[in-house]
């Protein structure tokens, strides 16, 4: 050690637990809603298959972009049918996407921000159709 210099303390810091309830405030106003739910262009991959696209909107209950929450949905094709899980961009929106054959293909929201937050599904859409003709 320096001949002189002074050792300096460091301020103590109590960390405070803060309870598992705390309310949830600042980034989105409840209850979140499905503000847009479309079909987007379908595009061939192959002789007989099509790649079907969804989009989904999401928004606070004050119109703004809810970014990084979670969607759940179900999207049903003419082959198949799967539960899937996708997270909204910086826009609030995310794209789900299934490929298969010509046929009609339903895209159904079951739940925004796994229930996180509340959610509202008769604000919105939940539900979207597009029917892929044979090429």
């Amino acid at each position: 050690m320096i001949r002189g210099a002074r050792r300096r303390r460091r301020p103590r810091i109590t960390l405070e637990r803060q309870p598992d309830g705390a309310p949830k405030t600042g980034l989105f106003t409840e209850p979140v809603r499905v503000t847009r739910l479309e079909p987007l262009a379908t595009e061939v991959v192959e002789a007989g298959r099509h790649r079907v696209a969804f989009q989904v909107e999401v928004k606070d209950a004050e119109g703004r972009r809810c970014s990084d929450l979670a969607v759940d949905a179900r999207i049903t094709g003419p082959e198949r049918a799967a539960t899937v899980q996708g997270a909204t961009d910086m826009f609030g929106r995310v794209r789900i996407r299934m490929t298969g054959p010509a046929g009609d293909y339903t895209l159904e929201v079951l739940e925004v921000a796994a229930k996180g937050l509340a959610f509202d599904r008769e604000a919105g859409p939940t539900t979207a159709r597009v029917t892929v003709p044979d090429s």
